[in-house]
């Protein structure tokens, strides 16, 4: 880890890029971005962007781009280390620890190897013969088995005093690392305890099966039912999904997410036979969920337990999903039951049709806009229904997420409800597209890099590059063949040392933490168009699979033609053909061939030597023999 990791956290957290680039340029909210005018070149129309939740900008004018560090290096002109100096001044963050005073940090590998330490803990308390046995028993009555209890590695935290500090400190474990974990909390009086007692407790684990945090269910009468562990360098609610770690295989084999509320409906879910499913930790799906299910599937299936429930979901799942080219639907649980009760009486066929009949969120949305308009009392609540819809449904076309036979559709749809033509809605819909359309709404205007590699292997290794910047977790697929040393451009193997230096300390990890890695503001820029652009790939698990067999193949093709050469300067390996055993030369140097590619080299040998090679010798491949 670099000497300036833990300072370059804190003002992160402390800091945020909004405020910084509004000191300097008018943002205005747009989807996941604030757009406004480029504070570094001069621009009518905005093409300045800044996305709050991965904290980067970028100008698809003049092409910058970078974290709140290259922000400051560009505007102020100064290098790293000033703009480092400048964003701790602002952040309250000391650069230089007071002469005498330990500064304690944890990194977030060591609050990974906590929560790993905790996780096992909590699982022998519930697997204990004597303060195990009711917890238990009380999993079984919610239908939980203890197969899956065991997969999903479900644990208890004891009620009485502060068992994981004095564990902890038994194992030689320093109390301020627990507290950064939020496995326990420090005291007002000084000292610290536990942060969960008398809770069933779930590890949540993120797509690597690391650790980053708990949630807990109160077994006694605590007026919090469900606790999260609390916001740490490692754990932020908003951005986990409960079971990703499980369900990724089965979403990507399935081609769609199930997404549920709660831990006990996701794992009986899972004993139903339904693996793709994942669960919100009590927030609503996000805009960070739904990127994150972007990148194994197109389609998403909102599970909830009312029609309220529901109709909220269709507005927010719609709205995070604009940009995600995500297709979400709504499955209403009926009688207001929860997931687990429902699939406990109705079985997995049950539950399969509930699935079967869930509604698109537009269709969803539009469902209610009739009725609003049906039950307004006035012209102008009227026009407020309608106008919400025209204007979402504007987002949608612009995003390409409606294409234009369900344009149509759409329109003709409000035309007969407001009783005009549909030459008229669709002069409001375009009117709204056109509304406040600036370049920043498409990012395909980007300033394209005029030096990006060329070639075979150099794009194939530039794929796996952008498709590991967006997901570092897939790094241990190609980790034997993803080298820095083989791009081309330096930069490009910078960056690509980067990605697998935090791949193999952290596993997962975030774009801030690659782009603090950059101390120029040529490597800020193109890690944040890599982003950009991988941020449109989806599949990434084809994408990168696809990318390794291309560098697979280029590495046959290469050998197969060194082999070919060598037979025709009369060589094989240095040691020159003997006419007497030129039949098992050529036999053998065929059979290599063969296994070494698809291509069939067998042609260039008879050319060189006539035609030695008979029918009853090793066959050669001869599919692909012009490629």
């Amino acid at each position: 880890m670099h000497d300036f990791d833990g300072i370059k956290e804190q003002i992160r957290n402390r800091v945020d890029l909004v405020d910084v680039v509004s000191e300097h340029t008018a943002l205005r909210p747009r989807g996941r971005n604030h757009i406004g005018l480029c504070p570094f070149h001069k621009e009518k129309t905005p093409s300045f962007s800044v996305n709050v939740d991965r904290q980067f900008f970028k100008c698809f004018g003049c092409g910058a781009g970078g974290d709140i560090f290259t922000f400051v290096q560009l505007r102020e002109s100064v290098d790293f280390r000033e703009a480092l100096g400048i964003l701790a001044d602002r952040a309250g963050v000391e650069l230089e620890p007071t002469r005498g005073v330990h500064q304690y940090q944890s990194s977030r590998a060591d609050i990974a190897r906590a929560n790993a330490w905790a996780c096992g803990v909590f699982r022998k308390n519930f697997q204990d013969n004597h303060s195990g046995a009711s917890v238990r028993e009380y999993v079984q009555s919610r239908g939980i088995s203890a197969a899956l209890a065991d997969r999903f590695e479900i644990g208890l935290a004891a009620g009485s005093g502060n068992p994981m500090l004095d564990v902890g400190e038994r194992t030689g474990i320093d109390p301020r690392l627990l507290a950064d974990a939020g496995i326990c909390r420090a005291s007002d009086r000084g000292g610290f305890y536990d942060t969960f007692r008398d809770r069933l407790m779930f590890p949540i684990r993120d797509v690597t099966k690391r650790c980053v945090g708990f949630g807990g269910r109160t077994l006694v009468d605590d007026r919090a039912k469900y606790m999260n562990t609390p916001e740490s360098a490692l754990f932020n609610k908003s951005k986990c999904l409960y079971g990703i770690d499980l369900a990724r295989d089965a979403i990507e084999r399935d081609g769609f997410a199930i997404v549920v509320e709660g831990y006990t409906d996701c794992i009986a879910a899972h004993q139903h036979g339904f693996e793709n499913t994942v669960a919100t930790l009590g927030t609503a799906a996000t805009e960070a969920h739904m990127l994150q299910l972007r990148r194994y599937c197109r389609e998403v299936v909102l599970v909830f337990d009312s029609d309220a429930a529901g109709e909220a979901a269709a507005d927010r799942a719609l709205g995070v999903a604009l940009a995600q080219n995500l297709s979400v639907k709504l499955a209403n649980v009926p009688g207001g039951q929860d997931p687990a009760d429902y699939l406990q009486l109705a079985g997995e066929q049950g539950f399969r049709d509930l699935l079967n009949s869930s509604v698109e969120a537009l269709t969803f949305r539009w469902k209610r806009t009739r009725e609003r308009f049906a039950g307004a009392d006035s012209p102008a609540a009227r026009r407020e229904a309608v106008s919400e819809f025209v204007s979402l449904v504007a987002e949608l076309c612009k995003f390409g997420v409606v294409d234009a036979i369900q344009q149509g559709i759409i329109i003709s749809q409000l035309s007969n409800l407001l009783s005009v033509s549909s030459g008229e809605v669709r002069q409001l819909v375009a009117r709204r597209m056109d509304t406040g359309r600036g370049r920043a709404s498409g990012e395909t205007s980007a300033k394209r890099r005029p030096d990006q590699p060329r070639g075979g292997e150099q794009a194939a290794l530039v794929t796996m590059l952008t498709v590991l910047v967006n997901e570092p977790g897939l790094y241990g697929r190609v980790a034997d063949v993803f080298d820095p040393d083989r791009f081309e451009r330096p930069v490009f193997g910078r960056l690509a040392g980067y990605v697998r230096e935090l791949a193999n300390g952290l596993g997962e990890f975030r774009l801030a933490e690659l782009l603090s890695r950059a101390e120029n503001t040529e490597e800020a820029e193109i890690l944040t168009d890599l982003a950009i652009e991988g941020s449109h790939v989806g599949n990434y698990v084809a994408t990168l699979e696809g990318a390794a067999e291309r560098l697979a193949q280029i590495a046959r093709t290469r050998n197969t033609k060194q082999l070919t050469d060598e037979v025709k300067c009369g060589e094989v390996d240095g040691q020159p053909l003997e006419a007497a055993g030129i039949r098992d030369h050529l036999t053998t140097i065929s059979q290599r061939l063969a296994e070494q590619s698809h291509f069939a080299h067998r042609r260039a040998v008879e050319q060189c030597h006539g035609a030695h090679v008979t029918a009853h010798e090793a066959p050669v491949d001869r599919e692909g023999e012009n490629d």
